[in-house]
C-alpha cells in the first residue's frame, strides 16, 4: 500500500552522511530527526491489532439488549408450502404486477373525471366502511375501546342505506386499485395492516391485502419494505394459530408470506417448505 502512495515530503531514515542509527531515548533535535522517528515508529508497528478485552466485565453494565430475531412465527407442521409452489406463485404474481402496471398507466393518462370516488386519504373509517362494510367498521371501534359520536353514527346509519353492495363492503376490483396513486396505496395497506392487528384475517381481507402489495413500486420505499415485513409476521403469527391445516386461510396466508419474502426480497421471513 506504501508504494501507492506517493510522498508529500521525503524523510531518510537516516542521517545526511552517517549510517548511525537514531537513538530513540533522547529527544529530536530537528523537525527531520522527528519525522524520522515517526516513520521508524510506524514502521515498527503490526499491520493488524486485536485487543484482548475481557467481555465479563462488561456485562453487568448493559443496559441494552439487541436480538437477532425476526418476529416470524415458523410454520406449524403441514402448514409450509412447498418450495415450488412458492416459486410458482412468485412468477405469477410478477406476471400479474405487469400487466397490471400496464393498465394502470393507462389509467393514469386518462382524465380523473372517469374514475371512481373514493373515501379521502386520512379517512381510516370511510376507508374500513367502503371496504368491508359498517358492521366491521363498528367491531374494529369496539376492539379499539373507542365510542361511536353521534355525527359518526348518524354518518354510518347513511352508509348503511345505500346500496348493499357498498353497506356488506367492495372488492378491490381493477377499476378501483388502478385509480390509486402510490401514497394512497401506502396509507391503504397501513390502514389493513392495522385492521388485521386488531381483529385477524379473512378472505375479503386477503383479497384488499393481496391487490395492495400488487400495486406497489420496485424499488421499495423503507416504508413500504417495514409495513411489508410487519404484513408478513402477522400473517405467520395468525398461521400459527389456525386449528387445523384445512383452514381456508391458510392458503392465503401462505401467499401473502410467500410474495413478501420471495418477490419483494425480505428472504429471511421465507418458509423453508
Amino acid at each position: 500500500m506504501d508504494d501507492l502512495c506517493r510522498p508529500a515530503l521525503f524523510v531518510p531514515m537516516h542521517r545526511r552522511g552517517s549510517d548511525e542509527e537514531v537513538d530513540m531515548s533522547r529527544p529530536p533535535t530537528s523537525a527531520e530527526e522527528y519525522l524520522r522517528r515517526v516513520r521508524l515508529e510506524a514502521q515498527s508497528c503490526p499491520s493488524t491489532v486485536v485487543a484482548d478485552v475481557d467481555r465479563d466485565v462488561f456485562r453487568g453494565k448493559q443496559t441494552i439488549m439487541f436480538s437477532n430475531s425476526t418476529g416470524f412465527s415458523p410454520a406449524p407442521s403441514g402448514y409450509a408450502p412447498a418450495i415450488e409452489w412458492q416459486r410458482y406463485q412468485a412468477a405469477s404474481f410478477s406476471e400479474l404486477r405487469q400487466k397490471l402496471g400496464h393498465h394502470r398507466s393507462k389509467v393514469a393518462s386518462q382524465p380523473k373525471s372517469g374514475r371512481p370516488t373514493l373515501p379521502r386519504l386520512q379517512e381510516q373509517g370511510g376507508w374500513c366502511i367502503f371496504c368491508f362494510g359498517d358492521d366491521f367498521w363498528r367491531r374494529l371501534r369496539s376492539r379499539r375501546g373507542e365510542r361511536t359520536t353521534e355525527e359518526e353514527q348518524e354518518n354510518s346509519d347513511a352508509i348503511a342505506t345505500q346500496e348493499a353492495g357498498i353497506h356488506k363492503g367492495v372488492p378491490p376490483l381493477l377499476s378501483i386499485v388502478s385509480a390509486m396513486e402510490q401514497p394512497m396505496v401506502y396509507q391503504l395497506l397501513e390502514y389493513h395492516i392495522e385492521w388485521l392487528n386488531h381483529l385477524g384475517f379473512s378472505i375479503s381481507q386477503g383479497c384488499w391485502l393481496f391487490a395492495l402489495i400488487a400495486c406497489l413500486e420496485k424499488p421499495l420505499l423503507p416504508e413500504a419494505a417495514s409495513m411489508l415485513r410487519t404484513l408478513a409476521r402477522q400473517c405467520s403469527a395468525l398461521r400459527a394459530s389456525l386449528e387445523t391445516s384445512e383452514d381456508q386461510r391458510l392458503a392465503p396466508l401462505n401467499l401473502l408470506i410467500c410474495l413478501v419474502a420471495r418477490y419483494f426480497d425480505q428472504s429471511d421471513l421465507a418458509d423453508n417448505g
